[in-house]
């Protein structure tokens, strides 16, 4: 059986799932934006051999949508999103009015910021990247093996036996990572674009500001004299940026503030984050180096 994932930390799950029962693909190549997708050819043969496709939802991916729907529409997709509980996008934390002039300013200069039509990052939209609380990659995990076993019954109970040796270490990731964040002396920090609320929720954290409100989308120079001031207001230690966008307005920033510049990377897929668990202790760590 084939399957096709669209980004890699819900790509490393599936896989474990799996195991040697199904061929599982990725479809979206790591340090890619998450929010659009242009699939090549090769893309699209690979999708269309595809029984079950695996997406988030929400807003996230619609690209995996479209995909599945010209290339295989009669696989299961499955919108692992839609099986775990959300949060809505809070207020800006820099005033909405900021906000609504850093999305004008990025529309005028290039028509729209890039994914602004399929993923809003506006108030009260569903933040889509639920799998960032290991609680709910949890619940993932079990959505997986479930569908996996319907799309394929010959196996289901090897998908359910290596769910729940997967339910097992993410278990203790949260638990390790509960304690961890508990150990941080500073407990706001300033993310690139709203990706960690989920995370923040979890383990009691603030997110302070967003340097990028919509991403790909140059920030107004307003909009970042508001996150300096918060910077500054609150004694932020350190900004981060992510892998998969420009970091050169997060750069800007940390040049102005002189604080360092960290890297928090929500999708993973490198060298030091090639697991859904790796990834996680990867932004761990960056949290505790600049936290602390």
């Amino acid at each position: 059986m084939s399957v096709s994932v669209s980004i890699f930390p819900i790509y490393d799950l599936v896989r474990r799932v799996a195991g040697p029962d199904a061929d599982v693909a990725l479809l979206l190549p790591p340090g890619r934006n998450e929010h659009s997708f242009d699939p090549t050819p090769k893309d699209i043969e690979a999708a269309s051999k595809a029984k079950v496709g695996v997406m988030v939802g929400l807003g996230l991916d619609p690209w995996m949508e479209k995909l599945m729907s010209d290339a295989a529409p009669k696989a299961r997709l499955v919108k692992v999103g839609d099986r775990v509980p959300t949060l809505t996008i809070k207020d800006d934390p820099i005033g909405d009015e900021e906000a609504d002039k850093a999305r004008e300013a990025a529309e005028k200069a290039g028509g729209k910021p890039e994914a602004h039509d399929e993923h809003e990052h506006e108030k009260g939209a569903t933040d889509p990247h639920v799998w960032l609380d290991p609680e709910r990659a949890r619940l993932i995990v079990r959505a997986v093996a479930e569908e996996l076993g319907k799309a394929d019954s010959a196996h289901a109970i090897d998908y359910r036996k290596r769910a729940t040796e997967i339910d097992e270490s993410l278990s203790a990731l949260d638990k390790e990572i509960e304690g961890r964040t508990k150990a941080l002396t500073t407990r706001g920090f300033v993310t690139f674009h709203g990706s960690f609320q989920y995370f923040a929720e979890r383990y009691k954290l603030d997110i302070l500001a967003v340097i990028e409100p919509y991403p790909g989308s140059q920030p107004s120079g307003a909009y970042v004299k508001k996150v300096l001031e918060v910077i500054r207001a609150k004694k932020v230690p350190a900004l981060f940026s992510e892998p998969q966008l420009d970091s050169r307005p997060a750069k800007v920033l940390s040049d102005e503030a002189k604080i360092p510049l960290g890297v928090l990377d929500p999708v993973g897929g490198g060298p030091d984050t090639d697991s859904y668990e790796k990834m996680i202790r990867f932004d761990m760590g960056q949290l505790e180096k600049h936290l602390k």
